[in-house]
């Protein structure tokens, strides 16, 4: 038996009722003959506002309905899965509302913020197939935390083997002690860190390895260090871009939610 995820969720329910909206705004926008151009003012153009408007309100309830752990209304995968196929359905609706007709007005504005929500939403949908669990599988069920720690530890047992090895070792290895996950959100963004000081450490070990033989511990200590690095880089490399999604998409969201409101309102003042 196939397991329900965000795409088939029972047998692709939200699917159906997304085409089926779909199906049924398009007929009635090719079948309707307004007496004038058609455009948001028709009755049809009401009719699929209102039904645009309430699904804008009803996707950004999710954002709520996400963080409500102990709410039992629906399930979650559900929601997300609704989530997808109305949205996209959304973007349906709201073209065939304007009827084409785009101005600079505030009415075109929540359509082009409707459109360009519904684009971060794709772009994000893309992330969060793939990042969430790249990131639990890149720190081998351990938390970023725990990782910290190890490399405390290993940091400490690093400074009580420098007691013995020569000035140049203990200039590379105390480089290697201060190196950073990430210097800085450029390097965060790029997913790499140039001259890495801890592996620099690491190459020069395994030459000077060849002459003193006290230094295997050490080059052992430094190994496991980087590694511990690479798995925090990696893990908020990707983290990274799932925080500017949402940084986009958030704002985009509750800016969608004024201009809508605004264009409701403008409506029925002035219309």
């Amino acid at each position: 038996m196939i397991q329900d995820n965000l795409f088939n969720y029972k047998r692709f329910v939200f699917l159906k009722w997304a085409l089926l909206l779909t199906l049924i705004s398009s007929f009635a926008y090719l079948f309707d003959q307004p007496r004038i151009n058609a455009n948001g003012g028709t009755w049809l153009g009401y009719t699929l506002g209102t039904i645009g408007a309430l699904l804008i309100v009803w996707l950004m309830w999710f954002g709520v309905r996400k963080r409500q752990y102990a709410n039992e209304t629906g399930n979650l995968r559900g929601w997300v899965s609704a989530h997808i196929y109305l949205g996209l359905a959304l973007s349906v609706v709201a073209t065939l509302h304007t009827g084409f007709q785009i101005g600079w007005n505030v009415h075109s504005l929540a359509y082009v913020l409707t459109m360009a929500t519904i684009g971060t939403g794709v772009w994000g949908l893309s992330f969060y197939l793939r990042y969430p669990t790249e990131m639990s599988n890149v720190l081998n069920r351990q938390s970023p935390e725990q990782i910290v720690e190890q490399i405390q530890t290993l940091d400490r047992e690093a400074q009580k083997q420098l007691k013995n090895v020569a000035d140049m070792v203990g200039r590379v290895i105390a480089a290697s002690l201060k190196q950073s996950i990430y210097p800085n959100r450029k390097s965060q963004r790029r997913g790499n860190v140039k001259d890495c000081a801890t592996e620099n450490a690491v190459n020069y070990l395994q030459r000077e390895m060849t002459q003193a033989d006290n230094l295997s511990d050490l080059y052992r200590n430094q190994v496991q260090r980087l590694r511990a690095l690479k798995q925090l880089r990696r893990y908020y490399h990707l983290r990274y871009w799932l925080e500017l999604w949402l940084s986009i998409h958030v704002p985009l969201s509750f800016g969608l939610l004024a201009a809508l409101i605004t264009h409701v309102l403008s409506v029925f003042i002035y219309w």
